[in-house]
C-alpha cells in the first residue's frame, strides 16, 4: 500500500468529476493510506466538493510540495490529468524530491489547438501561473524545456518539434511521468512521438473511461430521429469567439429544431445554447443514445462512432480533425448549412468503422487497472 498519493488538478469540475472518486477508489481499496487532493494558486478551490472520508484531504500543491521536500518519499505517487504547463511543471518538481509519477490521459489529445489571444489572457491569474512556471525553467537553464513548453502552447512549430527530438530529447526527461495510463493503444506511440518518452513500457492501456461513465450498465432506449451534438469547451478556454461559436449551434438549432440534444461539457457556458432552448431543444449532461452524432473532435465522438448512427463532423476554427475521426464518421463537413441539409436528407450510413485502437471500450474499469499497476509497483 502507498503511504501517500498527491492528485493533482486545476479545475475544480474535474476534481468533482474525476479526481474524487479515483481518491475514493484508492483509499477503500487499500491501495493507498492517504489522498491529498492538490491545487493551484488560480483554481477557484472553494468550488471543489469534500470527501466524507477523512483520508482524504485537500491542500495547495505548493505547500504540499515544501512539506515533503527531503522526506523519503520513496513510498509515495503523484497523479495528474494532462500535459499543461502546470501538470508538467509540478511533475518535474515532485520528480525531484523523489515522488513517483503518473499520468491519466484527458480526452482526445491533438498535436496543436489553436486558441483565441484574447482568449487565452482572459484568466490572467492563471495565465500568469503559467507563465511564471514556464519562465522558471528558463531562469534555471533548462533551456530545452523552455522551448518544448514554449512550442507546445505558443509557437506551435512542427519543426522545433523535430529539433527537440533529434537533438535535445534526453533533457526533456525531467518533465516525463514515471508511467502514463492511456485510452487506447495508439496514445502510447503518439506520446513517444510528441512528447518525447522512450519506451511502450512507460504506458498501460486502460480504456476509455467515457464508456463505463455514460454506456456500460445504462438501460437507455435510443431515439433515432433526436440529434445529439456534442458541445466543446472552445469558448471557456479560448479557442474561439463566443458569438463565433453561437453562430454556429444556432444555424443548427434553426434547422432541426426539437430534434437536437446539446451533450454538454461541464464548464459549458448555458448562454451559449439559448436558441435551442428557444426551438424546444433539450440539454443534458447525460449521453443520449440518438440517431445522429453532430461534433467537431471531441472524445465523446469514440462513443457515438461505436454506436449504429450516423456521425457528421464540421471543421471549426482551422483546425484539422485527427484522422482517427475523420476516417471513421460518415462525413465531415465545412459549412453547418451543408451538414444540417444532410441529416434533413436522411440518407443511409454506410460506415464500418473500428476506432478501439484509439478509443478502447473495455469491460474492467479504469480505477481497477491503474490501482492494479499501482500496487504493482509496490511490490
Amino acid at each position: 500500500m502507498k503511504d501517500k498519493a498527491f492528485i493533482y488538478e486545476v479545475h475544480y469540475s474535474n476534481f468533482n468529476r474525476y479526481v474524487i472518486p479515483l481518491a475514493e477508489y484508492l483509499v477503500h481499496n487499500s491501495i493507498a493510506k492517504e489522498v491529498i487532493l492538490v491545487y493551484d494558486t488560480f483554481t477557484k478551490s472553494e468550488k471543489i466538493q469534500i470527501s466524507q472520508d477523512s483520508r482524504i484531504s485537500l491542500s495547495p500543491v505548493k505547500n504540499v510540495y515544501r512539506e515533503n521536500k527531503g522526506k523519503d518519499n520513496t513510498n509515495t505517487f503523484f497523479f495528474n490529468y494532462s500535459y499543461r504547463i502546470t501538470d508538467l511543471y509540478w511533475t518535474y518538481k515532485f520528480k525531484k524530491i523523489g515522488v513517483c509519477t503518473y499520468q491519466l490521459q484527458h480526452g482526445m489529445y491533438a498535436e496543436f489547438l489553436e486558441r483565441s489571444f484574447l482568449g487565452y489572457f482572459s484568466a490572467i491569474n492563471r495565465k500568469m501561473t503559467y507563465l511564471r512556471y514556464l519562465f522558471s525553467f528558463l531562469v534555471k537553464g533548462r533551456f530545452s524545456i523552455f522551448l518544448y513548453l514554449f512550442n507546445k502552447d505558443f509557437t506551435k512549430s512542427f519543426k522545433i518539434n523535430e529539433y527537440i527530438e533529434n537533438n535535445k530529447r534526453n533533457k526533456i526527461s525531467p518533465l516525463l511521468s514515471d508511467h502514463v495510463f492511456v485510452w487506447g493503444d495508439y496514445w502510447k506511440e503518439w506520446f513517444i512521438k510528441n512528447h518525447y518518452y522512450v519506451a511502450l513500457d512507460s504506458f498501460t492501456t486502460v480504456g476509455n473511461p467515457d464508456f463505463h461513465t455514460f454506456i456500460k450498465g445504462k438501460n437507455q432506449t435510443k431515439q433515432p430521429e433526436k440529434i445529439c451534438y456534442i458541445a466543446q469547451t472552445f469558448v471557456e478556454d479560448g479557442r474561439m469567439e463566443k458569438s463565433v461559436y453561437k453562430g454556429i449551434i444556432d444555424k443548427l438549432s434553426n434547422a432541426v429544431k426539437d430534434r437536437l440534444i446539446i451533450k454538454l461539457h461541464p464548464r459549458s457556458d448555458r448562454t451559449i445554447f439559448e436558441t435551442v432552448v428557444r426551438n424546444k431543444g433539450v440539454l443534458t449532461y447525460d449521453f443520449p443514445i440518438t440517431g445522429f452524432y453532430v461534433g467537431h473532435y471531441s472524445s465523446l465522438l469514440a462513443l457515438a462512432i461505436n454506436e449504429d448512427s450516423k456521425v457528421y463532423l464540421l471543421e471549426v476554427n482551422g483546425e484539422e480533425i485527427p484522422h482517427y475521426f475523420r476516417n471513421t464518421v460518415d462525413h465531415v463537413f465545412t459549412s453547418m448549412e451543408d451538414l444540417s441539409r444532410a441529416i434533413l436528407e436522411n440518407n443511409k450510413s454506410e460506415r464500418t468503422s473500428n476506432i478501439s485502437y484509439y478509443f478502447k471500450n473495455m469491460e474492467e474499469h479504469p480505477f481497477s487497472i491503474i490501482g492494479n499497476k499501482l500496487t504493482e509497483r509496490v511490490k
